[in-house]
């Protein structure tokens, strides 16, 4: 009767394992997918082009832009997009510097390649 108890338990185990394992290895093929994509994309970046990842308030935000790009430009590009409240104020952030001023490139700031930044808002237009 004990191990008839232990066998039970044993294949209840069984069982919840394959099932953290099929979930576990449908998330393995989802990053595969996200690898593979961000691999496309960077074979489509050019010399003196910037891949930007960029977090806003309604989600990330992935484009190229030139290096020459403004701050201004960008920012103006991902509040179209993403459709955010054009009458508020935003900063991006790149780690803990703000890059401001906005008039000024994303090269200037030592963006190369590809670069990971927040777009913040800072405060709301009248």
């Amino acid at each position: 009767m004990e191990n008839t108890e232990e066998l039970k338990q044993a294949e209840a185990n069984l069982a919840h394992t394959e099932a953290e394992l099929k979930i576990v290895e449908a998330a393995e093929r989802e990053l595969e997918h996200e690898i593979e994509e961000e691999r496309e994309v960077i074979h489509e970046i050019k010399a003196h082009e910037i891949l930007l990842d960029i977090g806003t308030p309604k989600g990330l935000f992935k484009g190229i832009f030139p290096e020459s790009t403004k701050v201004s430009t960008v920012i103006e590009a991902v509040v179209e997009k993403k459709g955010l409240d054009k009458k508020d104020t935003f900063e991006l952030v790149h780690g803990d510097k703000i890059l401001q001023p906005t008039d000024r490139s994303l090269e200037s700031f030592g963006l190369k390649h590809k670069a990971k930044l927040e777009l913040v808002a800072t405060g709301s237009g009248v």
